[in-house]
């Protein structure tokens, strides 16, 4: 039933050294981070430095680094033969045949999918370490874009019936349905383009997939997931937390 997307199912939790699990999304706030202030050569692969350096914008920059840090993070965290292994030796790069983000670690076999998903400065990260169908979406709820016009544009007339009938959840219907969309195309490696205009509900019962949602600050959050709705999103409010692990 439609109606139980809408509900808070999404667990919000502090980061803590004790909190992390393989079914964790940590979330950042990007804007906290002075690129300037990084050793980026010991952070960054080369090909990660190649990225870094074509992105033009501050925020950009900001999203990039702060993402690939969670990443190499939770790598750390959750593989105690990488713990030593200098984060620059950790490679995320986007596979084009998978439609997927995958960590390369230097001298191993070993290759981790991953999921990203960033919206006006605040990201989040994850790993996808069974490789099972997975994906997230974060989205800042807007309420100067005119979602009533793009819901009628794009979306399903069952949606778009949902976010018209109530006039003061208008828009943060429209952002939920627009995460799960997001979600779902990247847990199904399916493009966007190809997921609007269909029922998002219908396709995740189709797909035999579980999804969960929340707002968080000014955000909407959608997770979906092949397995059990065990996902939890862990806010790492300051990116000390991540040194001792990262060592810069």
């Amino acid at each position: 039933m439609p109606a139980l997307f809408f509900q808070q199912q999404l667990d919000i939790i502090e980061h803590t050294v004790q909190s992390l699990n393989t079914q964790t999304i940590l979330l950042f706030d990007a804007q906290l981070l002075n690129v300037d202030e990084f050793n980026l050569n010991t952070l960054l692969s080369p090909f990660e430095l190649t990225v870094f350096t074509r992105r033009k914008s501050n925020k950009a920059k900001q999203e990039y680094l702060a993402t690939r840090l969670l990443l190499k993070y939770l790598v750390k965290r959750s593989f105690p033969e990488f713990t030593t292994l200098p984060a620059n030796q950790l490679s995320s790069e986007f596979d084009e045949s998978s439609s997927k983000l995958l960590i390369h670690i230097a001298g191993s076999s070993t290759v981790i999918s991953s999921c990203l998903s960033h919206s006006n400065g605040f990201v989040g990260a994850a790993l996808n370490i069974d490789r099972i169908q997975f994906g997230f979406d974060i989205e800042k709820i807007n309420l100067q874009r005119p979602f009533e016009k793009l819901a009628k544009h794009f979306y399903h007339i069952d949606e778009v019936n949902l976010i018209t009938q109530n006039e003061h959840q208008g828009a943060e219907r429209f952002f939920r349905v627009w995460t799960l969309k997001e979600a779902l195309a990247k847990a199904t490696s399916r493009p966007i383009a190809k997921l609007l205009s269909p029922n998002v509900f219908t396709e995740l019962t189709q797909a035999n997939l579980a999804a969960v949602s929340c707002q968080y600050n000014e955000f909407d959050i959608s997770v979906v997931s092949e397995k059990s709705t065990d996902w939890q999103c862990s806010v790492v409010n300051s990116i000390d937390s991540l040194r001792a692990v990262l060592s810069f």
